[in-house]
């Protein structure tokens, strides 16, 4: 089964061919969790780049499936169960990483 079909344009997969399943995985990582919500920040916001800000995709209407182990059980939790989007799970993960393991990250 093809997972991805290219375009004829740039060679770059259709990310949102429906002819397999689209899987979401966080490993743990304590406060390193937060770069992979920054790729996933990048992913969607390419995703919606030509969507009003209204029909805006969240990850659970793009995944089929959203999981992880540790910290990235819970970024799995908060983008699946709770239907977060990218920039609610990271203001959330922050306020979980500072109070869990009292550092406060940094934004650069």
């Amino acid at each position: 089964m093809e997972l991805a079909t290219f375009t004829k344009h740039g060679g770059e997969p259709n990310l949102m061919d429906r002819n397999g399943l689209c899987l979401l995985s966080f490993d743990g990582g304590g406060v390193r969790g937060l770069s992979s919500l920054y790729i996933l920040k990048g992913i969607m916001d390419r995703l919606n780049s030509k969507k009003e800000a209204r029909d805006r995709m969240k990850p659970c209407e793009v995944f089929d499936l959203i999981g992880g182990s540790s910290t990235g059980g819970l970024i799995a939790i908060m983008l699946g169960r709770l239907e977060m989007d990218v920039d609610e799970c990271i203001e959330a993960y922050n306020n979980l990483v500072e109070s869990v393991f009292g550092e406060k990250l940094h934004r650069y």
